[in-house]
């Protein structure tokens, strides 16, 4: 029988990387949110908000180069782009918990007022767009309570698959650049 060497455990970098893009997250979230209602509504059908959106799923990419890149380096060690991958995917998922849970925190200790302020921000945002009534209900219909946890736990859950598949991807490619056996 052959004696098999353990390769260390991940999980220390995996959090790193979490702690990184989870505070990122929710730094630029929250900022976005203050800018929007620091803006004026215009009518606009694409805001400063949702532009910072995707601006924060590509920084949060950075999750799982770090993590595979700190789990190389740190125990000095190769493994498979596999290994990165499942690396660079627990490190968004348990950053967008992190950025979730601080969110929570924010929005129903810090600044209560904060979602439903947003809220009605979109609405007077649409208000702008001067649309027929039957298309306004129709646009009022997609934007979600801000007072119910069901809102929250969807942008969690979207943000849950869409930075843990990006981050996935970022840590293969993390494990092939800092992990490879190809010198």
């Amino acid at each position: 029988m052959e004696n098999e060497e353990l390769k260390p455990s991940y999980w220390t970098s995996v959090f790193i990387g979490a702690i990184i893009i989870g505070v990122i997250i929710t730094v630029l979230s929250i900022g976005s949110q203050y800018m929007t209602l620091n803006s004026e509504p215009t009518g606009a059908q694409f805001t400063l908000a949702q532009v910072l959106g995707l601006v924060v799923c590509l920084v949060a990419a950075i999750g799982g180069i770090i993590s595979t890149r700190h789990y190389a380096k740190e125990n000095d060690l190769t493994f498979p782009i596999g290994t990165g991958a499942l690396v660079g995917f627990l490190t968004g998922v348990i950053g967008v918990v992190i950025s979730g849970v601080v969110s929570l925190i924010w929005t129903k200790i810090i600044d209560p007022g904060l979602n439903e302020a947003v809220y009605e921000w979109q609405i007077r945002n649409l208000e702008a767009q001067n649309l027929p009534d039957a298309q306004m209900e129709m646009m009022m219909s997609f934007l979600p309570d801000p007072t119910s946890m069901s809102a929250f736990f969807m942008a969690t859950g979207v943000s849950l698959i869409v930075i843990g598949i990006v981050n996935a991807l970022t840590g293969m490619i993390g494990a092939k650049i800092f992990a490879s056996e190809e010198e």
